[in-house]
Order: structure tokens, then sequence, then C-alpha cells
């Protein structure tokens, strides 16, 4: 019988591991800066990031479903998420044609706060990005986008 030694059964460093955990740590350093900037506003990056999609409507709604799928948090969260931005007075929920789907709708207290914070959290986006020319950010959010997109599939056929 043998053994292996614990070494053995450590996976060794790939490209795919080393891009895995620079994104996960470039997560862990980012959210925190942006979530600090947005704190002064009584805003969550996640909260800002729903007014910026609900925004982009222009006066339209969007289901529940539909605003889960442009956030960057999971759709169990959508709904405290849209509780949240309720309480604030920042987002309501509406009647859609079919009764059984929630539309969410900006609001204009959501527009005037979105219009007072953007410009200030677009300076930081620029001052954090800093380290990348224009070239480099684009080629990034290709790369970025692409990878998004094929786990997405991935997900749905796991599921």
């Amino acid at each position: 019988m043998t053994s292996l030694s614990p070494q053995a059964s450590l996976p060794t460093k790939t490209i795919e591991s080393v891009l895995v955990y620079n994104l996960m740590r470039t997560h862990g350093v980012l959210a925190p800066l942006l979530d600090s900037d947005l704190r002064s506003s009584r805003l969550t990056a996640a909260q800002f990031n729903a007014l910026w999609v609900l925004n982009s409507t222009g006066n339209d709604s969007l289901t529940m479903g539909e605003l889960g799928k442009h956030l960057v948090v999971s759709k169990s969260n959508v709904t405290g998420l849209v509780d949240r931005l309720e309480r604030g007075g920042w987002a309501v929920r509406c009647p859609g044609a079919d009764r059984r789907a929630i539309r969410v709708k900006i609001t204009e207290a959501g527009r005037t706060l979105l219009s007072d914070v953007a410009p200030s959290h677009a300076k930081l986006l620029v001052e954090l990005t800093g380290a990348l020319t224009v070239e480099e950010k684009i080629e990034l959010t290709r790369l970025l986008t692409k990878l998004r997109r094929a786990l997405r599939v991935h997900r749905k056929e796991g599921a």
C-alpha cells in the first residue's frame, strides 16, 4: 500500500490557478475601496450598481429577474437589495403585465442620488485603474466579459 505525501495532494501552480486567484485577490482589494467611497452616500456598491442599471432603462422598469441578471449579486440577493433601495426611497416596485413578475423602477430621489454620487465615483474608478493604459483597460474588459459569458454558460450547464 502506497501513501501519498501531504505535498503530493496539493494542486500544482498552473496559469489557470494564478489567473483565478489574481481575479479573487483583485476583487478583494477593489471591493472595500468601492464600498468605502460609497458609504458616505449611504450606498453599497451593489446598491449603486442597481441604481445605475435602473437609470439606464430611462423611464422603463425591469423585472426582478432582469435586474438580477445585470447585477454583481446573486439572484437570491436581489429581493433584499430592492428592499433596501425602497427603504431609501431610491426605487419602487410596481406590478408587471404578468402579475407574477414584479417590476422595479428608479425614483427621482434615486436619480438625484446617482447624479450626485456618480462624478466622484467615476473619478475614483479612474484613479483605481490608473496603472493601466486605455488600450489595456479595453483589452481587460473584453477578456473579462468573454470569461464571464463562458462562466454563465458553464453554470447553466451544471445546474
